[in-house]
């Protein structure tokens, strides 16, 4: 570490509020009836600012005092809190940026020196006008440099962090937090995912290498936690915990030294792929190992049940071996001992209106209770909003809530509005009480009673959870009661430690039921209030197939018309406004997508075929509109003339014809 003395005599860091919190992940309607509140008579927040804390550990050497604020707990004044502070840190995600803007704009009124951090953080953000200074990505190797100006009085608009090794990875300070005020604990271990699905910007923000925090330093953030007396559920935040296999095999061995070096395994859970379920031994090592180093539950981004659109969207890890989805979900929970929760997506290119009843019976076929169902987004910094801007279907940026019912790109095979109102659909039947207390009753079934008890048997979180059979849905919960008993009665002696998991396991799941009911009614009044323009009530198909009503030239190019600035007017009320070229190539649609019939392998393409592709694509689209650039033949010089230049050209047209002859094999079957 660079020391720097006296860069002030305070900071605070703040961690702002969510922009709602009707989140799929908030547990806001459960938390306020169920729990007791934190510190400030507020709601406990379901995990503390982990990003936050690593930073506040750092900038010790650099304060004489700082002070940490999660805004979500805490609601004193901000302007009390920040008084007397030289600087003000900040870090936060997307589903946070209204609250950012809003406490930058209340900071920098109060004349304090305002740094900005965290996954919110791109060139395009509105705190670009209201921050001094703003990091993009991680803050290890760029920090301290961000220190050093500060105190030359020479600091930077923008800091851009890259991939960092891991030994300079910053550790997180728990003191700097009152732990009470959060249900459950987080550590980082492993950065990165190997995987390249087209929806995901882990892998362009944070690499596609496996990097993982030195051995010392996570029993250092265990051994911590212990010290201030927590023992609870610890989640485990890494991007793909089984990003490489043999890694992570290493990192459970130190795990479950670090517990027993301790005195205490906490229960933990994480985010992992479907590649778990892979017959091979290194993944049954890795299955094995789960189980003993008590990891109670797991977080799967499964997508969709529909073959053509995980291969559409590069979710090929999804798709390996022989087994069913539905299948390798259960193996996963027989092996493991632990539950199995699901990142559910609808909205692909190759979902339709009829997919909805494919996703709600795959859903209500698994045995996960806890699904969380999201539209897609294109997010900052993904393929798909790369995509979805080359196609013109991108419509606003996304709010970060991947369960706030928006979607933020027009969708290929339905409307916007269709799409919202499939996703009501999607919520309202996978959490039918039947449909999900049976999901409940599966996951009851395969669950490691033992495993689980330590975490779920004791008397004082016993007494919360009993007001779960007391307040709201309690009828409900008291109608499936028997099932959750006649199943901990056959799995384990009446009155063991094992018995009263199983119970404590379904009263918890009734109290997460309750956020998700509470989560569909809010979703079901936003949605009957949207108002939807007459373009929002089309597909892209139906769109594509639209007529030109009006055809503006904003702005002539001296260079050439296919440079020309236009705006067409649909007749569906809908505006595409680009160059000549890049309003021709919104309209390609899919007729890129025919190669020659033998095609098989990248080399059975030849640069003249792929040219060819893509001249008969765009005389497609001209014959369909023929009035955004009357003479093709300029076009076509250009194409021929400029392609070849591309280096990267052939490939990804081999690429994508390769991938979309899989798909419609996908598709058919």
């Amino acid at each position: 570490m660079c020391m720097i003395e006296n860069i002030g005599h305070k900071a605070v860091l703040i961690y702002p509020e969510f922009d709602t919190r009707d989140t799929f992940w908030s547990y806001a309607k459960s938390l306020r009836m169920y729990a007791p509140p934190g510190e400030f008579g507020l709601p406990k927040r379901l995990l503390p600012p982990l990003g936050l804390m690593v930073l506040f550990n750092h900038l010790k050497p650099y304060y004489e005092e700082l002070l940490l604020i999660d805004r979500n707990v805490d609601p004193r004044p901000l302007l009390e809190l920040i008084g007397d502070a030289e600087h003000v840190y900040m870090g936060g995600m997307l589903a946070q940026e209204q609250s950012l803007c809003r406490h930058a704009a209340e900071i920098k009124r109060a004349g304090k020196v305002l740094i900005v951090g965290g996954t919110a953080i791109t060139p395009n953000s509105p705190l670009m006008e209201l921050a001094d200074h703003l990091l993009e990505n991680e803050a290890e190797g760029i920090i301290d440099i961000l220190l050093q100006d500060l105190q030359k009085g020479q600091a930077k608009k923008y800091y851009q962090g890259g991939s960092y090794a891991p030994e300079q990875f910053f550790q997180p300070d728990y003191a700097a937090i009152n732990l009470q005020n959060y249900v459950h604990m987080a550590v980082q271990i492993s950065r990165g995912c190997p995987e390249n699905c087209e929806f995901c910007d882990i892998p362009s923000r944070f690499g596609r290498a496996y990097r993982v925090t030195p051995r010392d330093r996570t029993a250092d953030s265990f051994r911590q936690m212990m010290e201030l007396g927590w023992t609870g559920p610890v989640f485990v935040v890494d991007d793909n915990f089984i990003g490489n296999p043999k890694k992570a095999l290493v990192v459970l061995k130190n795990l479950y030294s670090i517990g027993e070096e301790i005195g205490c395994h906490h229960p933990k859970y994480t985010e992992l792929t479907l590649r778990l379920a892979d017959d091979s031994p290194v993944m049954a090592e890795v299955r094995r190992w789960l189980r003993k180093t008590n990891f109670i539950n797991g977080f799967y981004g499964v997508e969709t049940p529909n073959r053509a659109a995980l291969l559409e969207t590069g979710k090929t890890q999804n798709l390996r071996g022989s087994q069913s989805l539905v299948r390798k979900l259960r193996g996963i929970s027989e092996q493991t001992g632990a539950g199995v929760m699901m990142g559910m997506i609808y909205g692909f290119d190759h979902d339709s209106d009829a997919s909805v009843q494919e996703f709600v019976d795959f859903v209500n076929a698994s045995n996960a209770p806890i699904v969380m169902a999201g539209l897609l987004n294109a997010l900052p910094c993904t393929g798909l909003m790369a995509r979805m801007q080359r196609e013109g279907r991108y419509i606003q940026p996304s709010s970060g809530n991947n369960s706030d019912g928006v979607i933020n790109f027009i969708p290929y095979n339905f409307s916007v509005k269709q799409a919202e109102r499939n996703y009501l659909r999607i919520l309202e039947e996978i959490y039918h009480p039947r449909a999900y207390f049976t999901r409940v009753m599966r996951h009851l079934e395969l669950i490691d009673p033992d495993l689980q008890s330590d975490y779920r048997a004791g008397s004082e979180k016993f007494k919360y959870l009993l007001r779960i059979l007391t307040r709201k849905n309690a009828l409900l919960f008291w109608r499936f009661l028997p099932a959750a008993q006649a199943i901990a009665v056959r799995r384990k002696r009446i009155g063991s430690p094992a018995y009263w998991a199983v119970i404590a396991e379904y009263f918890s799941l009734c109290g997460q039921y309750t956020h998700f009911a509470d989560q569909i009614r809010v979703q079901r009044k936003n949605i009957a209030q949207r108002d939807y323009a007459r373009w929002q009530l089309f597909s892209w198909r139906q769109l594509l197939a639209s007529k030109i009503e009006r055809l503006e030239v904003l702005r002539r190019s001296p260079e050439s018309p296919l440079l020309d600035s236009i705006a067409i007017h649909l007749s569906v009320n809908h505006m595409l406004q680009g160059t000549r070229l890049q309003v021709l190539r919104y309209l390609l649609g899919s007729y890129t997508q025919t190669g020659p019939d033998n095609f098989s392998r990248r080399d059975d393409l030849t640069l003249q075929q792929a040219i060819d592709i893509e001249v008969r694509a765009y005389r497609r689209v001209h014959r369909q509109f023929p009035e955004i650039l009357g003479d093709f033949g300029l076009l076509e010089r250009h194409l021929r003339k400029t392609l070849p230049e591309q280096k990267t050209f052939l490939p990804d047209r081999a690429r994508q014809l390769r991938r979309q002859q899989e798909i419609s094999r996908a598709a058919a079957s």
